[in-house]
């Protein structure tokens, strides 16, 4: 190999390593109109505490993820049926910076092939006496974004009392795909 071939080589692979590690998830950001959309994961396994009815909008400025600002919001919609209301478990609820985990390893949490980059933080549910929940962003090779929905819930009290809706157990899956119009919630 010769030396200028060599140096073809090695610059980019240099001045991508000086550019914030090559961690550019820009493509990933929304446009005004824009949103990743999708649906629950339908599997009881993948699944509690969710209806398998609800459906998921996020909008997203991906190049800010690392900062102290939110970068993006989630919204939820759970189309009504004859006994339920329609009900949104979160409307417009900040991807809120958990502080400290910048510092800590789970900042660059890694699991299962395809995932570019995850990302952790807090959403508010629009009822504000539920109690909140983490969101697991990840940013998918093919283009998606997959987000986990968790509350670890409150215990069953010893009598027997099942803590009310809003602190129970909640856990879902959600694969978005990036839509130009939007959601339609």
């Amino acid at each position: 190999m010769t030396l200028q071939r060599a140096l073809s080589l090695l610059v980019p692979a240099l001045l991508c390593g000086a550019a914030s590690g090559c961690d550019d998830l820009d493509r990933f950001s929304t446009e005004p109109g824009e949103a990743y959309c999708g649906a629950v994961t339908l599997g009881g396994s993948f699944r509690t505490g969710i209806s398998p009815r609800v459906q998921m909008r996020l909008e997203i400025d991906a190049g800010a993820i690392d900062g102290p600002e939110p970068p993006g919001t989630l919204t939820t919609y759970e189309a009504a049926t004859e006994d339920q209301a329609e009900r949104r478990l979160l409307a417009g609820a900040a991807l809120r910076p958990i502080a400290p985990l910048a510092h800590d390893a789970l900042s660059r949490l890694e699991f299962g092939e395809g995932r570019e980059r995850n990302a952790i933080f807090a959403v508010s549910p629009a009822d504000p006496a539920e109690e909140a929940l983490l969101s697991v962003v990840s940013f998918q090779s093919d283009g998606a974004i997959e987000v986990r929905l968790l509350r670890p819930g409150a215990l069953v009290a010893e009598d027997g009392t099942e803590p009310g809706s809003g602190r129970r157990q909640m856990f879902g899956i959600f694969r978005l795909a990036k839509r130009k119009e939007g959601c339609g919630f």
